[in-house]
């Protein structure tokens, strides 16, 4: 009798050690959505932002948060006044947390992802190359590692003739409008780009800095120059963007970029250091109205969708 009672001791301590063992392993699996909603808030400074980003109520994300929070039994997002921001824990969280959501819709993509295979020839301007071009090829290589993505970096008025050619599938033009048979993706105006403390926009002539002998941000600039009365010239089309901004970093010249590309190190120019005001532009996408394969119908989506997050986001494009 002593002998089964002392097995039944052990049985049932060996059960409780499993069943915690069991218990202990479960609660070390991240919910990768507690971790897209805490990602989405810091990168948006607002839980109103986020759950715009995400399509879920301001309630939804607020307590994902807390329940992450929870789970991890550390304050990760200090909530002072408007405004959100990463504790020291958040901080650490917050890369490895982009990489585990990063490696999840990696994995999605490729189990989900239609088996599409071929080439798509893509067309983008050089002056929206960044910030634009990596996020989209980066997304659609995820999504579908079979087709290969070839770019064709051109000026929008040469990309169009292109296109119209069919040696390209698809492009995205910068237009200060929207022609029939494109599609408007988002607004983002013409800005004067010179020099951090530089002087060159005091320059008489103004020295201008071309990226592009054919770009449409020449027409507008010398348009609103010539009504202004200022005299200019050209110093040099360099066809290239690195180039463009090291003469412009050199205080050489100054030119016109969208404002959502304009990168760190170069200032934003305007009325008040004496330029006339440039015109609105837009970023538009030409595909083709009958007949596209699938895998371009998926890539055009595919950039439909980057731009559509990137128009709530008043940190990359102003809409």
């Amino acid at each position: 009798m002593t002998l089964v009672l002392i097995l039944v001791k052990l049985m049932f301590i060996m059960f409780v050690i499993m069943n915690a063992n069991e218990h202990k392993g479960l609660t070390r699996n991240i919910d990768v959505a507690l971790l897209r909603a805490f990602v989405a808030v810091l990168e948006s400074g607002s839980m109103t932002m986020a759950s715009a980003k995400l399509n879920v109520t301001q309630g939804a994300i607020s307590q994902q948060i807390k329940r992450l929070e929870a789970f991890l039994q550390k304050k990760l997002v200090n909530r002072k006044g408007a405004g959100l921001s990463a504790t020291v824990d958040g901080e650490r969280l917050f890369l490895h947390a982009q990489r585990l959501i990063g490696l999840n819709d990696e994995v999605m993509g490729l189990m989900t992802a239609p088996e599409f295979t071929g080439v798509v020839r893509l067309g983008i301007p050089y002056d929206i190359v960044s910030p634009y071009a990596a996020p989209i090829l980066q997304s659609f290589a995820q999504a579908y590692p079979r087709v290969r993505l070839e770019l064709a970096l051109d000026s929008t008025n040469d990309l169009k003739k292109a296109f119209a050619r069919g040696d390209i599938d698809l492009m995205l033009s910068t237009e200060s409008h929207t022609p029939k048979g494109a599609e408007r993706l988002i607004r983002s105006d013409l800005v004067w780009a010179g020099a951090v403390n530089g002087a060159s926009y005091k320059r008489n002539p103004l020295p201008l800095i071309l990226c592009n002998e054919n770009c449409l941000f020449r027409p507008a600039m010398l348009e609103v120059l010539e009504k202004a009365g200022r005299d200019w010239n050209i110093t040099d089309a360099t066809r290239n963007m690195d180039a463009t901004f090291a003469m412009i970093q050199a205080d050489l010249g100054i030119t016109a970029l969208l404002e959502t590309t304009v990168p760190s190190g170069i200032s934003v120019l305007g009325t008040e250091d004496g330029l006339p005001e440039l015109p609105e532009f837009f970023i538009n996408l030409y595909a083709p109205a009958n007949g596209a394969t699938l895998v371009v119908a998926e890539l055009a989506n595919n950039i439909r969708e980057q731009f559509s997050m990137w128009r709530r986001s008043p940190t990359l494009a102003t809409t």
